[in-house]
């Protein structure tokens, strides 16, 4: 198994469990003690975990994620267009993701389908969807005060429930080399997993996201797609941007 490849698994694991000791990650990977040691000592290193006596914990990401209030109110009416789209694409009796995101949260007066269901880590999201008479379903978690997401092992088990028609997240930074970031570790996992669990795969982020890069990537598979406005089109490297990812909206 190639390095790359052993990282990624080790930090999905931790992200299921708070602490796993070495022989747990060697267990689970099937690799020496060497191996797994070099292993921690580099993403340690990178800023990603904490060794401690006897395995790793997850760190938490030392970058600030902008709170959930400012995030609403900035670009607002291309948030509003963005969700209007995104929220075309639901259809009757789905079941639906939508991450605790301030995109995703505008898209919830724009849901007019009968006879859905919608699964989100979103506290804010769950008083929205109440409101508008749609069934919701909150999965547990730690709660973070600024984006008031739940996130965490608790999170990506109740994940694992559920296989969604489709699932909508939000993002804070798009870019050719360096895929899909946000600031924080948790909510990476939370984003892969739900995605990892639905047929029909969306990210939905205005055209200020993309050229951005952010503490934690995101990784998604070619079949994602994502949702913005016509203002993409003004963003360096459009083009780039249009070949690379399959973007919905904004196209010439």
């Amino acid at each position: 198994m190639i390095t790359e490849k052993r990282h990624e698994l080790i930090l999905d694991e931790l992200a299921k469990k708070d602490f796993l000791s070495l022989q747990e990650l060697m267990d689970n990977l099937d690799c020496s003690a060497s191996t797994i040691r070099r292993d921690l000592s580099k993403l340690q290193q990178l800023g990603k975990l904490t060794r401690l006596h006897g395995g790793a914990t997850l760190n938490q990401s030392v970058v600030l994620e902008p709170n959930l209030i400012d995030k609403r109110t900035q670009n607002l009416q291309e948030k509003k267009e963005i969700a209007r789209s995104a929220s075309e694409l639901i259809e009757d009796n789905d079941c639906v993701f939508l991450d605790a995101g301030s995109s995703t949260l505008e898209m919830i007066p724009y849901i007019t389908s009968s006879n859905i269901t919608v699964v989100t880590n979103g506290l804010t999201h769950v008083e929205e969807l109440i409101k508008n008479g749609i069934k919701t379903i909150t999965i547990g978690g730690q709660v973070k005060s600024n984006t008031f997401a739940t996130v965490g092992p608790s999170a990506i088990e109740t994940l694992g429930r559920y296989r969604f028609d489709k699932a909508f997240i939000g993002i804070n930074g798009i870019d050719i080399n360096y895929g899909l970031t946000t600031p924080d570790d948790q909510e990476a996992f939370v984003k892969k997993y739900a995605l990892k669990q639905a047929l029909n795969k969306f990210v939905v982020a205005d055209s200020s996201k993309f050229n951005k890069v952010y503490f934690t990537n995101v990784p998604i598979d070619h079949d994602v797609s994502i949702i913005t406005s016509e203002q993409i089109k003004q963003v360096e490297n459009y083009d780039l941007f249009t070949r690379h990812y399959d973007i919905l909206g904004g196209k010439r």
